[in-house]
């Protein structure tokens, strides 16, 4: 979208075209993957749809809602109602100009509640179609059947293989197993069956999840080619509602 003029997106919006918007997360993924995961894995999802028919991508929003992760350095948030109302804000100025389809392609899972509480505000009350795609969501079932488990998907294996096919370079693979040693098995901290606390620092000494010396190339090409899939399937569903 950035790199077209306002003539060639005036020309190109019809009541089909889909916005997709990719939002992620500034906040620390273990002693292993970057602080910008979430966002390099929604921006790059994104991007699978960038020349796909109907489809009009909106650059990122990098910085989401991840407070709990606030006791490592780097993590970066704003507030649920900030974030609520910027994202909506941004949708109803597309919406000016005859954009009424939206997908939110996803990296973070502590977006997920705003985003579908702005979802369900925008359908209502605006006529404007709203989809969140979550990625790892999505596929979820297909996740748990090739590591024969359902992994979390902070800073695990699961997220770990799928940042491989983005941004290997930026991540420490020899940090695998100081990650996992100070990991959690699943997010958050328990009570008798019951949530307690999602600060991460309750539940986690080196910020992640899973085990991220488990991460594996070809899982993550796996889950790369079912996203993607998935992605373009729902792109064409929601284009021609």
């Amino acid at each position: 979208m950035i790199t077209k003029t306002w003539k060639e997106v005036e020309s190109e919006v019809t009541e089909d075209t889909v916005a997709i918007i990719p939002v992620g997360s500034i906040e620390q993924h273990g002693l292993h993957a970057p602080l910008g995961t979430d966002y390099f894995i929604a921006d790059n999802l994104s991007k699978i749809v960038k020349n796909y028919e109907n489809t009009l991508l909106i650059p990122p929003i990098p910085i989401g809602v991840a407070d709990y992760h606030r006791h490592f350095s780097g993590s970066l948030w704003v507030k649920p109602e900030t974030f609520k109302n910027y994202i909506s804000e941004i949708i109803e100025s597309m919406y000016f100009h005859g954009i009424k389809k939206v997908i939110f392609v996803n990296g973070h899972g502590g977006n997920r509640e705003p985003l579908r509480e702005v979802a369900r505000h925008l359908e209502m009350e605006k006529d404007i179609k709203t989809i969140v795609w979550t990625w790892f969501e999505s596929i979820e079932k297909e996740i748990t059947n090739i590591f024969n488990f359902r992994p979390p998907f902070h800073a695990s294996e699961a997220e770990t293989s799928m940042l491989l096919n983005f941004t290997p370079q930026f991540i420490i693979k020899d940090n695998y197993l100081k990650s996992a040693e100070g990991s959690s098995n699943e997010w958050g901290k328990y009570y008798e069956g019951t949530i307690v606390s999602q600060e991460v620092r309750d539940f986690s000494q080196s910020g992640a999840t899973g085990n991220p010396v488990n991460t594996d190339p070809e899982k993550g090409e796996r889950m790369l080619e079912l996203a993607g899939k998935n992605l373009k399937k729902l792109v064409d569903y929601v284009s021609s509602l």
